[in-house]
């Protein structure tokens, strides 16, 4: 019994050695597998000497041409793209500071082809990026957006390009915007500016978002120096919304010639918005309790729908996310939260998809006017935001559910503009909407002056 016993676990230790060897013999064609991957030759080490297109100091004057940035920062990351924008294929880093530098990174050939033009895109990740610059003092806050181009020489059998040395050019302008209301200074407390093709934010990896540009000052100025990314060349449109340190609200749109890496100067002439009432026609536009607004019939009662979404400074801002437990925070002086039946009678208005002013968005008629509502899409359960430029949602004050709560909701591709149920974890937007009232001229609650209609 000893004997067979032993036989037994010879047998058992052979199997378990087959075991073994088996398992070694899968591993090392596994590292085989791997070593082929290391060694493809699409992916290739590039060194390249890189300079700052503008290193002189960035004047405070206006019509200069020198740009915010300067220099590199040491182990900055240099964004490498193909011809198209669409595909990253490598990046690069800085290897000391200053005005010139040597970049170094590995790039992915197998998108790339000969004679093929690549984009390097820098920003700064020493500090983080803003459109509002404000007073001349607050200009050192921004950090530029730069970039150069790169012709593909060869892809195989090793990735080269026509030239090793790159210089990159600030592409970001600076323009010092002096508003006047009827001749008059307009001192300037917040504004929104909206553009087709304007650059809203650009990432740390050179990518952009386009949409309304927006700040607050915090002294109001009547010259605001806003930095501003254009990507369409020559004149264009832009359209403000202002608002002054009295709470008076105006608008106004300029052709500017705006060319990046400059700095310019322009001057609007802007229209005051004046105070609205039930007197009014529908599709009037004005300001109520603080808030520019245009009339809304429902059902033969006027009432007035901001032009704007809670939180936002223009039309073309997305605003403030809200859960629907804290949707009504955001307001006061009278405009609450619209119900369901309310957004409903927006549905039944005569409406287009488009982008206006560089934000999807729907437009819906009233009277002589519109009420732009953008495609802000979501943030699910209150933080990631989701399918902005392609959805919009808008809570209503009606509870469907314990968890649910009726929304408007809007998409261009699915031709939809219904209300529905969202959740009410999310955070979606809002449009509120305001009471009227008989005008009473002799009311200060504009906190300014306001213009009576003949």
């Amino acid at each position: 019994m000893y004997g067979k016993m032993n036989k037994e676990m010879k047998v058992k230790t052979l199997q378990r050695l087959c075991g073994m060897l088996a398992m070694l013999a899968c591993c090392a064609c596994s590292s085989n597998s791997d070593d082929s991957v290391a060694d493809d030759p699409q992916f290739w080490t590039v060194t390249l000497t890189a300079s700052m297109g503008d290193a002189s100091t960035r004047a405070l004057s206006p019509g200069a041409d020198n740009a915010i940035i300067s220099s590199f920062a040491a182990n900055d990351q240099v964004v490498v793209v193909d011809a198209d924008g669409s595909t990253i294929v490598g990046t690069l880093r800085a290897q000391t500071a200053g005005t010139s530098t040597t970049l170094t990174g590995t790039l992915d050939a197998k998108t790339l082809a000969v004679n093929e033009v690549v984009t390097l895109r820098y920003r700064s990740a020493t500090a983080s990026y803003d459109n509002q610059v404000g007073t001349l003092t607050g200009i050192g806050a921004i950090h530029d957006y730069a970039e150069g181009t790169l012709t593909v020489k060869t892809v195989s059998p090793v990735l080269t390009f026509t030239t090793t040395n790159v210089t990159l050019a600030a592409k970001q302008s600076i323009t010092k915007f002096s508003f006047t209301c009827g001749g008059n200074a307009v001192s300037v407390k917040t504004f929104g500016i909206a553009a087709p093709g304007l650059v809203q934010r650009i990432a740390t990896n050179g990518s952009e978002t386009v949409g309304a540009v927006t700040g607050t000052l915090a002294t109001p100025s009547a010259d605001v120096y806003i930095a501003l990314r254009n990507n369409i060349s020559g004149k264009q449109k832009y359209s403000f919304t202002i608002q002054d340190g009295a709470g008076r609200w105006y608008t106004g749109t300029k052709s500017a010639p705006l060319v990046t890496g400059k700095n310019y100067t322009a001057s609007v002439s802007l229209t005051q918005l004046p105070a609205l009432s039930s007197n009014d026609a529908v599709g009037t536009v004005g300001v109520v309790d603080g808030l520019p607004a245009i009339v809304v019939d429902f059902s033969g009662t006027k009432k007035a729908v901001a032009l704007m979404n809670t939180g936002a400074l223009c039309p073309e801002a997305y605003g403030t996310y809200y859960t629907f437990a804290n949707q009504s925070s955001g307001h006061a002086n009278g405009w609450y939260v619209p119900s369901k039946a309310e957004l409903d009678a927006l549905v039944g208005l005569r409406k287009a998809w488009g982008a206006p002013n560089g934000v999807n968005g729907f437009t819906l008629t009233i009277g002589s006017n519109a009420l732009f509502l953008p495609a802000a899409g979501y943030k699910m359960n209150g933080s990631n935001l989701m399918s902005a430029s392609d959805w919009g949602y808008y809570w209503s004050s009606t509870s469907a559910a314990s968890d649910r709560a009726i929304s408007l909701q809007f998409n261009h591709v699915i031709a939809g503009f219904n209300t529905n149920s969202s959740s009410k974890a999310d955070g979606l937007t809002v449009r509120p909407f305001h009471e009227l009232s008989t005008l009473n001229l002799s009311s200060p609650a504009l906190g300014g002056d306001w213009q009576r209609r003949s």
